[in-house]
């Protein structure tokens, strides 16, 4: 019995160790999932860590468009690995996702980056 329970504290302290998503209490959603959310062509209220606000569009094919108060930028989007890669003229970053309240909140690495809500 006492092997088992250090079995078992031991793979659960691998897991917290190994991913830091859920050493911090939630996972992060599988990227198709995350795609399968964003990329319905409506547009999404995004918030980024320096405190500018935009809105995000995301389409199925790839392409998509980032709207601020005083310009529109094409962007496109590709699955990477376990995240979902967003390019363009002023965005390039690769971001996992956990699910918040109204819309999901984007991580780049381990920081927290876009808060993506509608």
């Amino acid at each position: 019995m006492k092997a088992h329970l250090r079995l078992a504290a031991a793979v659960a302290v691998r897991l917290l160790v190994a991913t830091p998503a859920l050493a911090q209490g939630q996972p992060y959603l599988p990227v198709q999932k995350a795609v399968g959310l964003l990329a319905d062509g409506a547009p999404w209220s995004a918030d980024a860590p320096n405190g500018r606000s935009f809105k995000l569009t995301l389409n199925k094919d790839g392409s998509g468009s980032v709207q601020a108060t005083l310009f529109t930028q094409s962007v496109t989007w590709s699955i990477k690995g376990d995240a979902m890669c967003l390019s363009g003229t002023m965005i390039s970053k690769c971001l996992r996702f956990r699910e918040i309240p109204g819309g999901l909140q984007a991580w780049e690495g381990d920081k927290p980056d876009l808060k993506i809500t509608r």
